[in-house]
This record gives structure tokens, sequence and C-alpha cells, in this order.
């Protein structure tokens, strides 16, 4: 018995492992060709990345920046992470961001009183609004085919304009000196801190409850039928399912997560509605998602890696003359490579090579033959 679970023990750390050091690798090898870039660039690599971590880990007020930063990160990427594992490609993160952000505060902002029902209400307000918003991508897929990634794309701009209406009109704060800004929430609704005079707050735990959520999620009945849809939408109709109802469903629950993020984003850190809110994290999260292998916990890994490098960026903009573009490049780095990755470890390359031989081959056996049938004649 003893020895049997040993060899389980030893299975698990090996699957771990063999999780592991692929996406360890990708992110060394984009560390090593932005090291090269800096180094072309007349600055020395390891003074930069040293203000790069001591920016990220260098006291407790950065790693508290890096914590907040992390929890809307993994937020979108889990969010983001349940639509492309049913192989839909849902690209509009940063709008149900934004939508849910603004159903959150409207809550809060018009409701009377003060209370816990009002904060609970405003989250599940949250999850409402990223919910229709990427429901409305799942509903012009699943019923006019209607392709998700244009369709989710230009979601987010509505969203991003329809932000930046609210806030210089009906949401604007009266007393923001015309600044481009929705009144403050409450101090009563404000997530609270664990150290009074740093911003890490207990969104934390909204992000670690949402990840669990989603790891025994695709361990249930019906995470197993989104999968089943992405692997085949064929197989799933034979199967009996209803394709057309899981989509939609895939796209509720991956824009309900993104609104979640902006709710943490507005209680835990900005405490209002601001031109742009997202911060560009609906695109990061795309990244985070594929190098955490859309499995909840390399995501809440690659998020904190992220985050890090974000905080990072801007003390290495600061100390050197480095600048954040590196990071972006980094960035872009590994969402290469990792494709690289994906189609090094898939079939589909050698098949096409066997496929571009055997064309070669027959190609080359048939000019032999005419040569041989032009002999003959001569």
């Amino acid at each position: 018995m003893a020895t049997k679970k040993k060899k389980n023990l030893a299975y698990k750390l090996n699957k771990g492992l063999s999780r592991l050091l692929p996406a360890l690798g990708t992110i060394a090898l984009a560390l090593l060709v932005g090291g090269i870039i800096i180094a072309i660039s007349g600055n020395n690599p390891l003074e930069a990345y040293a203000q790069m971590f001591k920016g990220a880990f260098g006291s407790k007020s950065r790693i508290s920046e890096t914590l907040v930063k992390t929890v809307p990160l993994m937020l979108l990427a889990l969010g983001v992470s349940v639509a492309f594992r049913s192989q839909i490609w849902n690209i509009g993160a940063d709008g149900q961001f934004t939508i849910g952000a603004i159903f959150a505060i409207c809550v809060t902002l018009y409701l009377p009183g003060e209370n816990i029902f009002i904060l609970l209400l405003s989250f599940v307000a949250a999850f409402v609004g990223g919910a229709l918003w990427g429901g409305l991508s799942g509903f012009l897929k699943a019923k006019f085919n209607a392709n998700e990634v244009i369709t989710t794309l230009m979601l987010n701009y509505v969203a991003q304009y329809l932000l930046a209406y609210l806030i210089r009109g009906p949401l604007m704060d009266p007393n923001g000196g015309n600044n481009p800004q929705s009144a403050s929430i409450p101090e009563a609704y404000r997530l609270p801190r664990f150290v009074s005079n740093l911003r890490i707050n207990y969104g934390i735990f909204i992000g670690l409850a949402v990840l669990i959520f989603i790891y025994y999620f695709w361990r249930s009945a019906y995470g197993y039928k989104l999968k089943l849809v992405g692997a085949s939408n064929t197989v799933a109709k034979y199967a009996g399912l209803k394709v057309s109802g899981i989509v939609l469903f895939t796209m509720v629950l991956s824009g309900g997560i993104a609104g979640i993020a902006g709710w943490t984003e507005v209680f835990g850190a900005q405490y209002r509605l601001l031109d742009n809110i997202s911060s560009g994290y609906g695109n990061l999260a795309i990244v985070v998602a594929l190098l955490g292998n859309l499995r909840p916990i390399d995501i809440g890994i690659a998020s904190f890696f992220f985050a890090a490098l974000m905080s990072g960026g801007n003390a290495m903009q600061r100390m050197t003359e480095v600048p954040y573009s590196v990071v972006d490049i980094i960035q872009g780095l590994i969402i290469v490579f990792v494709i690289c990755r994906t189609v090094a470890q898939s079939n589909g390359w050698k098949q096409w090579i066997a496929a571009r031989r055997n064309a070669h081959k027959a190609v080359t056996a048939g000019a032999a033959e005419e040569d041989g049938g032009e002999e003959d004649n001569g």
C-alpha cells in the first residue's frame, strides 16, 4: 500500500514537472532574448533585470503592488481559459471587465443605504454585466455562427466608448475637477486591506476562490461537456449535446468571471471608474492563459509572474535607461515561443512534412517516367 502511494506521488510530481518545465523554459528563453536586445541597445541586461526584480519584490510595498496586479490578471486569464478550452476565442475580456465594473459601481452609487446586501448585490451585478457582454458574442456565434474573435473585439471598443461617455457625463464626479472619473464608492464598500499602508486587500481571496471553482469545474460533468465541445463539435453532437447552448453558457461564464475582475479592481484598488480602467489586462490575460496551458493552477503562477513583470518593468524604466517596451517585447516573445512549443508538441507539422515529401517523391517519379518514355521513343 505504501509503495503504491509512493508511486502515485512520484507520478504526480513527474506530471507536474512535465507541465512546469516547458513554461519555465519559455520564460527563460524570452528573458534571454530580451537580455540580448537590452545589450544591443547599449545597456547592461543584468542590471536591468536586477532593477526589475527589485521593482517587483524589493520591499513590502513592491510585493503588495505585484499582488494587487495579480488578482485581476488571474481572474481575466481564468475567464479566457474557460472559452479557449472550449475552442471559443474570447478576445473581449477587456470589454467584459469594463462592463462588469460599470454595473457594479452603479449599484453602490445609486442604491440608498450602506450595508452588506448592497455590496453583495454589486458583486452579482459585476458578474451579470460581464456575462451579458460575453453572452452577446456567444449568442451571435450560436445563432448566426458569427466569428467570436471579431464580435468580442468590436465589443471591447463599444465598452471602452461607453465608459468614456459615462465618466464624462452621467457618472462624472461633480467634485472631481472635470477629470474623467466617477464619484468614489463609499468607504464601507471598499475591500479591507491586510495592512493599512499597503494596497493588498481581500480581493486576493476572491481570486483564489474563483481559481478553486474553475479547478473543480473542469472535473465536473458540465466541465467535461465543455471540453468535449472544444475537442470536436461533431462528436459532441453525436453524443447528444446541444452545442449552441454550451457555446452560449461558455461565453456567459467566461464574461462573468471577467466582470468579477472588474469588481475587484474597483472595490479593491481604484474605488471609482477611470478612463481605460482595464489597463489592457484583457490582452495580457490571453498570454497568461496560454503560458499556463489553460490550467487554473498554472494560470495562477503565470499571473504572478506577469504581474511581477509589469511592476518591475516600471521600476526598470525609472532606474535605468531601458524603456518599458522591453517588457512588451518579452511578453510578445512568450506568445511566439508558446505557439512554437504547441506546434512542436503536435503531430500536425510532422504530417505536413511527410505530405510534402510524398508529393516531392511523386513529382520526381513522374518526371523520371516521362524521361524514360522519351528515351524509348527516341
